[in-house]
């Protein structure tokens, strides 16, 4: 991604004096099992489009981030760490399997994006988020981009900052659970997930509405 695209957004509403903009994403729509996480990011624009931002020594690390999906799980980590330290403000929600359950995704994802916008440390002028749009913040003062993730750097941050701390969760979910695979599959439906489950039913992360792990629980 060419860093004058993944800037677009950033570029034009700072020009227009908007300096505080929290991107907003998510990870964990999809695994059976673990935590749906949404962080919320305000980069330092200062830094990255400022009158310093040519000599700044951070410059490199701003120009590798990009949608959390593209890249490395060892550059993630790299990023996520290099954006907590210089973002303006940053937030993270968790919310764990037994209330995914309990609530249901959508209303999940409307408390999670909320709740880590109002969150910051520092109330965001404009907000931009991947695709979904936050009922209860100013519609005037909020963007939902298709692929956000890709054509924004905020959200992206975001991304990161979310897969990264969910990534690290699973892995210690790990330790006590092993026979799912949780430390490579992350929670998600691969074959030997799946297998894990059938063998040996569900754990209590796992999320028990979810298809097959409902159907399993009907099994036993």
């Amino acid at each position: 991604m060419d860093f004058q695209q993944i800037t677009q957004f950033e570029r034009k509403y700072y020009s227009n004096g908007i300096k505080y903009i929290a991107g907003v994403d998510e990870v964990g729509r999809g695994p059976l099992a673990g935590p749906f996480v949404v962080s919320a990011v305000i980069l330092d624009l200062e830094k990255i489009f400022g009158k310093y931002s040519e000599e700044n020594s951070e410059a490199k690390l701003y120009k590798q981030i990009n949608d959390s999906k593209k890249v490395t799980a060892k550059k993630r980590k790299i990023l996520s760490e290099f954006i907590k330290n210089n973002a303006i403000s940053y937030s993270i929600e968790i919310f764990e399997a037994e209330e995914v359950d309990k609530k249901g995704l959508s209303k999940i994802t409307q408390e999670a994006f909320f709740q880590a916008v109002h969150n910051l440390e520092i109330r965001p002028q404009f907000v931009l988020t991947d695709v979904f749009k936050i009922v209860e913040w100013d519609n005037e003062k909020q963007r939902n981009i298709v692929n956000g993730d890709e054509k924004s750097i905020s959200i992206a941050s975001a991304s990161i900052v979310a897969k990264v701390y969910r990534d690290e969760m699973m892995i210690k979910k790990h330790e006590k659970y092993s026979v799912y695979g949780f430390d490579r599959n992350k929670g998600y439906g691969t074959k030997y997930h799946i297998n894990a489950l059938k063998e040996y039913g569900p754990c209590e992360i796992h999320r028990k509405s979810f298809k097959p792990v409902k159907d399993i629980l009907g099994l036993i």
